[in-house]
């Protein structure tokens, strides 16, 4: 697999799971194990993320400083 194909199949794993996790926001599962520890994960995702789609021209570096992640 190259580069591109990698990254497709990435993008398309966390559109699936982004998805998911979007629809759960209310009705998480297990909401009582949900701690800073988790927020934090998130936060660190969302910033690579935001990273990732600066570095594929997705996002200028204006859009990425409104999302709170400057470039």
């Amino acid at each position: 697999m190259n580069a591109r194909q990698t990254t497709a199949k990435h993008a398309e794993t966390m559109a699936v799971l982004l998805t998911r996790m979007q629809a759960a926001t209310n009705t998480v599962p297990h909401q009582e194990r949900i701690n800073w520890g988790h927020a934090e994960q998130m936060h660190d995702a969302l910033k690579y993320a935001v990273y990732a789609a600066f570095a594929m021209g997705v996002v200028n570096e204006d859009e990425a400083r409104d999302i709170g992640f400057p470039v």
